[in-house]
């Protein structure tokens, strides 16, 4: 990713470019500490990442922000301030993070995965939804899974958010109405076939993986509504109307998790710490 950083201090910004240095798909075109110096760059050259102060003398770091989406829709931005008050308006203009100073190095590390983990999907085109009916898009167009069991099976899996899922944990959610044992395992391994054989029709075979503990996802592969609300991001908030995986019994166990996120965030509180202290007993049937 071409990436910017544009702040009137530049050495705030020196532990950015050191962790850069160290991941080959961060490559810094450019260093400013002048924001109308790094728009006028952007207008002539490509970037696709920018990390920017908010508080910068000629023009503040979210009108830069809103010039470069103006410039690159799609291009990921976060911010770094020293005051939590912006954070809001920063997120209102679909910034992707934010961070506050003083940052540690491992605030820096979670702000080039996010952008990394960001960049990875953008490239994909792979969408998962989860609130309502759950659903698998591929460049916007819906993938058909001739096997309801198979989609189920991959519903389990996004909402593991690339946690393994035992096979013991999948029989049980997909047929509760029988015994996990070994008469009943063929039933898994079919099941489980399908599911690769409905991603490779679909060319997203490789979201899958397949260890001996379980099957989990690569969560870097493909974007997900329940992802993105979970990172606190507005648009997902509010696509969210209180349907969570509507086509499944389980899927219920999700929605008082969902909501108590969201009432939360009125009260300011950690959505993270929120999903730690309501979502335990999920899958104890």
């Amino acid at each position: 990713m071409k990436t910017i950083l544009v702040d009137d201090e530049l050495l705030a910004l020196e532990q950015f470019e050191i962790e850069c240095a160290g991941m080959a798909e961060f490559e810094i075109v450019g260093k400013f500490n002048r924001p109308k110096m790094a728009l006028e760059y952007a207008k002539s050259n490509r970037v696709d990442f920018a990390l920017l102060d908010v508080e910068m003398p000629e023009m503040d770091g979210l009108e830069l922000g809103r010039k470069l989406k103006e410039l690159y829709p799609d291009i990921i931005i976060v911010y770094v301030s020293a005051y939590s008050e912006f954070s809001m308006e920063a997120l209102k203009m679909k910034a992707d993070y934010y961070i506050l100073k003083p940052y540690s190095s491992e605030d820096v590390k979670d702000v080039l995965k996010r952008a990394r983990l960001l960049a990875h999907r953008q490239e994909k085109g792979i969408f998962m939804r989860t609130f309502g009916h759950f659903d698998v898009f591929v460049d916007g167009k819906a993938v058909y899974f001739p096997s309801a069991k198979a989609k189920e099976l991959l519903a389990l899996l996004v909402e593991k958010r690339g946690g393994i899922l035992t096979t013991e944990e999948a029989f049980t959610l997909l047929w509760e109405d029988k015994p996990y044992d070994d008469t009943n395992y063929s039933l898994y391994r079919k099941v489980a076939q399908r599911l690769r054989e409905n991603l490779e029709a679909a060319g997203i075979e490789n979201i899958l993986r397949v260890s001996k503990g379980g099957r989990s996802l690569n969560t870097e592969l493909f974007d997900c509504d329940l992802y993105q609300f979970l990172d606190g991001e507005e648009k997902s908030r509010k696509l969210y109307s209180g349907e969570y995986m509507s086509n499944y019994s389980w899927g219920e166990y999700m929605i008082p998790v969902l909501d108590r996120i969201l009432e939360d965030e009125k009260q300011r509180k950690s959505p993270q710490a929120a999903l730690q202290a309501d979502y335990t007993g999920r899958g104890k049937r």
